[in-house]
């Protein structure tokens, strides 16, 4: 099946529904109101906020509350929606996305922005039913209807973004749960011991029983999940159980095509891939981070969000570019709020544990310049910070401690040191 012939307005091919897929496709109908926009999703629905997902399976949220871009999007902006298709492998000599189905899709330019896939568990008893990631609606919709039917312990294995919100969400159903991480803390790619001791021992006063430095070796069960073994010999009773030990970037359609690749896709400043025409953002691309120094994956939304534009702009022959990336997250746990960027592991390092533990700052210096911080509890500070880590800002020591026995509040002279950052909110540039 053919979809575009000679002589038509340019054809924009975007793999993928998401943050990146979606801003992608604003931004190319913003610069070409002609051009032809076909998207192609592996999933029946429209697009949706993938982080709302803990909520929605806490019943806190409707589906109707998650949907980021209804029909009329798609109408309105002439965009032609193929759902539930699976890109199977491209074509860059020919220019053609060949779909799962068997549709021929011809493209002048392609984004790739297909995200990326839950790390699934290769042991024992892993495909029992009622062992679920929570990475689609699917799954949460699964995971909903399970938690109506059950009544047995669950199991969250993972103490990630995915496990720590499915903890957050079973606590609200009046569940019981095993939290099972294999190192000593949770969020141990955002926080530091001390931080993350902060939300363990509320997770642990809410009920929560929780297994450090401890792998799932087996599940249990004739056809549905029933029981788990642990590396440290212990058996737990269990009939449901969400995984959330990491992702992997969803590259299968650019093997063989002799793309640069890593764990994701390595794109330029401009998002475009080494392949003519071809262009990368979201989970699955890997761009510059500025403190490494290196191309390297980094899955969070404002920079998919980010990289869909800038790779739209240029989809669409607008010049564009994005300065680098930065590791950075943020989580709201059990009513407390955290942000993470940077390094927060270092020797010099700066921290104010206050107000009996419920604030927590963490600063990480070299150099003379601040590296990354980590702020719990009371986060007004962190777009400055933010700034003082991107831009570079030479900043001493004394002037760091100060600020954080104040708390940064309305700090100007850290606010003058930080100078402007371009980070693009709502169409403004501000801090």
């Amino acid at each position: 099946m053919n979809l575009m012939s000679k002589g038509n307005p340019s054809h924009y091919v975007i793999i993928g529904n998401s943050a990146a897929g979606i801003t992608a496709a604003k931004e190319i109908r913003r610069y070409d109101p002609e051009g032809r926009i076909t998207m192609i999703s592996d999933e029946p629905n429209f697009g949706y906020s993938r982080v709302l997902l803990p909520l929605y399976v806490g019943g806190k949220i409707r589906k109707r509350d998650m949907v980021l871009t209804p029909r009329s999007f798609y109408s309105s902006l002439k965009i032609r929606l193929l759902r539930g298709e699976t890109a199977e492998s491209i074509d860059p000599k020919n220019q053609r996305v060949h779909t799962q189905s068997g549709v021929n899709i011809p493209y002048d330019r392609l984004l790739v922005a297909t995200g990326s896939s839950p790390v699934k568990l290769n042991i024992p008893g892993g495909d029992l039913q009622g062992i679920y990631p929570l990475r689609k609606l699917g799954d949460a919709e699964a995971i909903r209807a399970d938690l109506s039917s059950s009544r047995g312990n669950v199991l969250v294995v993972g103490g990630g973004l995915v496990g720590v919100k499915s903890l957050e969400a079973l606590i609200s159903r009046k569940r019981k749960a095993h939290l099972v991480i294999s190192s000593d803390r949770i969020l141990s790619q955002m926080l530091d011991k001390t931080a993350s001791d902060l939300f363990l021992e509320a997770f642990q006063r809410n009920g929560v029983t929780v297994h450090v430095h401890t792998d799932v070796e087996s599940f249990s069960g004739t056809k549905r999940l029933e029981g788990a073994v642990l590396s440290d010999g212990t058996s737990l009773s269990c009939d449901l159980a969400i995984t959330g030990k990491g992702v992997h970037p969803n590259v299968g359609p650019l093997k063989g095509t002799g793309v640069t690749l890593n764990q994701g896709i390595i794109v330029d400043s401009h998002m475009a891939t080494h392949l003519p025409s071809v262009y990368a953002a979201g989970d699955v691309a890997e761009v510059f981070d500025l403190l490494q120094g290196r191309s390297r994956g980094n899955a969070i939304w404002p920079l998919a969000v980010e990289g869909g534009r800038v790779a739209g702009a240029n989809m669409a022959g607008v010049s564009a570019a994005l300065a680098g990336g930065l590791r950075m997250n943020s989580i709201e746990v059990l009513g407390t709020r955290v942000i993470s960027a940077g390094e927060w592991e270092g020797k010099e390092q700066l921290t104010a544990l206050k107000n009996e533990g419920s604030i927590y700052r963490k600063l990480v210096f070299g150099g003379g310049r601040l590296r990354g911080f980590i702020l719990a509890g009371d986060i007004r500070c962190a777009g400055v910070l933010t700034a003082l880590v991107k831009n570079r800002t030479e900043v001493g020591s004394s002037l760091l401690e100060e600020g954080l026995d104040r708390g940064f509040s309305y700090w100007p002279r850290l606010q003058a040191l930080a100078g402007e950052i371009l980070v693009r909110e709502n169409g403004r540039r501000s801090f």
